[in-house]
């Protein structure tokens, strides 16, 4: 993003362009064009290849008929990277702790005694965070306590509201987890999220027993039969904590002869107010980051009493509409806005469009200026160019975008292709 050192240029096209673009006038919205020093097009690989390498090439993007925006000028000798990167999807953080699906890795407990569950959220990861968000869930042993018995406890513990919300689950989901023996139910189950009813015809569940919805093996959630409405409708001790759906028979069952048990976390998708219109309220593309640990509930560490296995690491990813929508409000698109002492700055008319996915393309580049008694400084530079996935203007073929930048940088300069 930009910043006092750098300042980024951001264009978004919309992956194809109109038509043959013969001169800038013809541009239209989401166009993506190459202009010589001149102000001439570049239409073709071959025509890219020919310049020289102190040429000063501009990217043109089109944001409405016979308008367009324009990249700082490129001049090869200052560009010093040439970076062409594939969208990857965004990961939210999962960790387990106890039961990771490996044998003799549950949470062991002692009868009567108490035990926490504690979650911190790191929270310099999200805007005017910088604080430490924590939550304990503790279950007060009794004699004869099981594993079982903590778990359910706590998973119910952490599905309850405070004044009429719920604080934890918009940033991380627990799920209780166990071995077992897993047989499916005869019919599709139709759950809602939040809700405790879920309707299968002729489950053939009993209260009590432990039922696992979304998928056969170990890796997704455990809940227990509350009460048996009927032969078609069940209730679980909690609400549902996955999307509303309907789960296919194999994937929905009944658990037997668990012995060992966890919990699984994961991180939650936060719903920035990224929306895509003009002026809408600052915030930015967030997520998710934390640490779990198991432990008796006086324990004055913070070392877990259970195994956490680190199962996925967060990743922002690459491309990411919500990310490249990010990137284009920090730079103000192509004005490469470097104050950020307003928070509540103006937005700009975005490119972006919602769950398109974007190849990423940065020139790293400099602006050459006249110094002080004849010498010259460098204003470091990037443009950054997002084009959706599979799109003409991404492919490295038949004179679309990316195959003349490639003529320019790749032959001319001798920069690796872009290739995605």
């Amino acid at each position: 993003m930009s910043n006092y050192n750098n300042v980024n240029r951001v264009l978004v096209g919309d992956g194809l362009n109109s038509g043959a673009i013969t001169a800038l006038p013809l541009i239209k919205k989401g166009d993506l064009i190459v202009l010589n020093e001149k102000g001439n097009v570049v239409a073709t690989n071959a025509d890219a290849l020919a310049l020289p390498k102190f040429e000063k090439l501009k990217i043109a993007l089109g944001v409405a008929d016979g308008k367009a925006i324009l990249s700082s000028p490129i001049q090869g000798n200052t560009v010093s990277a040439y970076n062409g990167v594939a969208f990857r999807a965004p990961a939210e953080q999962v960790d387990y702790v106890g039961y990771n699906g490996t044998a003799n890795t549950g949470i062991s407990i002692t009868a009567s005694t108490d035990y926490r569950l504690r979650i911190v959220i790191e929270d310099d990861v999200r805007i005017h965070g910088q604080r430490t968000t924590l939550q304990d869930y503790v279950y007060v042993g009794e004699s004869g306590s099981t594993a079982s018995d903590v778990v359910d406890y706590i998973a119910c513990l952490y599905g309850q509201k405070e004044y009429g919300q719920s604080f934890f689950q918009d940033k991380v989901i627990v799920d209780r987890i166990s071995d077992g023996t897993f047989a499916a139910l005869a019919a599709d189950a139709t759950v809602t999220k939040g809700s405790k009813v879920v309707t299968s015809t002729g489950h053939g569940l009993a209260v009590g027993a432990y039922v696992r919805i979304g998928g056969a093996t170990f890796g997704f959630g455990i809940y227990k039969v509350a009460e048996v409405v009927d032969a078609n409708t069940f209730k679980l001790d909690i609400g549902y904590l996955g999307a509303s759906e309907v789960v296919a028979a194999a994937n929905v069952g009944g658990v037997t002869g668990a012995t060992e048990f966890g919990f699984k976390l994961t991180g939650m998708a936060q719903e920035a107010l990224i929306s895509r219109n003009e002026n809408e309220p600052f915030d930015q593309y967030e997520w998710i980051v934390f640490n779990a640990y198991f432990s008796e509930a006086d324990a004055r560490t913070t070392e877990s009493a259970a195994l956490i296995t680190k199962a996925t690491k967060v990743d922002p990813g690459n491309g990411f509409w919500k990310q490249v929508a990010q990137q284009e409000e920090d730079a103000k698109g192509y004005l490469g806005d470097t104050s950020k002492t307003r928070w509540y700055d103006k937005r700009i008319n975005s490119s972006v469009k919602n769950g398109t996915e974007y190849n990423t393309l940065v020139i790293t580049h400099a602006d050459v200026h006249g110094g002080d008694f004849q010498g010259v400084y460098s204003a470091p530079l990037k443009t950054e160019v997002y084009i959706p996935v599979g799109s003409d203007q991404g492919l490295n073929s038949a004179n679309n975008f990316v195959n003349i930048l490639n003529g320019f940088f790749n032959g001319a300069l001798g920069f690796p292709e872009v290739v995605y």
